[in-house]
């Protein structure tokens, strides 16, 4: 069985009454990245389309972490409220344009019981999810039960859970290809080493696990991973506070520099702040692929502050 995803999020409180099922999304096209002109390459990363997302029902928002099927056709997400949020995505002349159709649906626990129901979903495979607010993670089996899978235990380094509270754990993922195949890595938010460094961790796949660290860029954060089809990291990065504009950064991590107790200092891809891209509070990313290119998805979190906040959905072609 494929595993398709790796997702993290934050669980909060859920507000009274939330029901499982399809919902009404707004969608509002993004024309350009950049706020000031009309170009299409950035660093890296070239131009695929956008659009911001909204609605009136009350689950909507929070999306913390993000998956694509391989074909790019259809989207999974995490919301911090507990819910899985899936949409197909539309196309037009190559560039994502809108949503298909959308569901939420709850996210249940070993018991069975919502986290916070099920929808079925096209979406299959097995689902790591991972809990920030009590580092642990847990399997998904939505191919074989859809989105009435249950929580299955996945355990995690007991190191994962020795940051600084609700900053351990933040990003996770399987390697499917590259020297790592079959491990799962995980990468804290803001659990550092003795040199400042971000802890992060390998484990499974019939190796033993071991820990290494990452090189932090600026003040950004890591706030999510995807993995390329070589096994390289792609990481989103947010610096986002009230000292600072917006920012986000895009940063690779080539699979050959990860070593036991070693550090990586990934390769630029892309960095940039408001006023002058369509940056929010940037934490979701995923790969795919379209048109022979590789695609680069990545999405915001508006924590529940629609009138503050967006949720953007924005996709680049990888070109380095």
């Amino acid at each position: 069985m494929r595993w398709l995803a790796a997702l993290v999020f934050l669980l909060i409180a859920l507000p009274a009454g939330a029901q499982e099922g399809t919902l009404t999304v707004r969608t509002i096209p993004v024309k350009s990245f950049n706020l000031f002109s009309q170009l299409v390459t950035f660093g890296g990363l070239e131009w695929r389309g956008g659009i911001e997302l909204a609605s009136d029902d009350e689950r909507f928002g929070g999306l913390s972490s993000l998956e694509l099927t391989e074909d790019g056709s259809d989207l999974l997400a995490v919301s911090d409220r507990g819910f899985w949020f899936k949409a197909d995505l539309v196309y037009t002349d190559g560039h994502l344009s809108g949503l298909g159709k959308t569901v939420m649906a709850s996210i249940l626990g070993p018991d069975g019981k919502a986290l916070a129901g099920w929808e079925p979903g096209r979406i299959d495979g097995k689902v790591i999810v991972g809990f920030e607010s009590r580092a642990r993670a847990g399997l998904y089996d939505l191919g074989k039960d859809g989105f009435q899978a249950r929580f299955r235990d996945l355990k995690l380094p007991k190191d994962v859970a020795k940051g600084p509270p609700n900053k351990e754990l933040e990003a996770i993922g399987r390697f499917t290809s590259g020297p790592l195949a079959g491990s799962i890595v995980a990468i804290s938010e803001l659990n550092k080493d003795e040199n400042g460094d971000i802890r992060a961790w390998v484990w499974g796949g019939g190796r033993k696990a071991f820990d290494f660290a990452i090189k932090q860029f600026e003040d950004y954060a890591i706030t999510d991973l995807a993995i390329l089809p070589d096994g390289d990291i792609l990481t989103v990065e947010r610096s986002f506070g009230a000292s600072v504009l917006p920012g986000m950064a895009i940063r690779r991590i080539r699979t050959e520099d990860i070593v036991a107790n070693g550090a990586v200092s990934p390769s630029l891809v892309f960095s940039g702040r408001m006023p002058f891209y369509r940056i929010d509070n940037m934490e979701g990313i995923a790969v795919s692929r379209l048109n022979g290119e590789t695609r680069v998805t990545v999405v915001s979190d508006n924590n529940y502050r629609p009138e503050f906040q967006r949720t953007l959905l924005l996709q680049f072609a990888l070109k380095r």
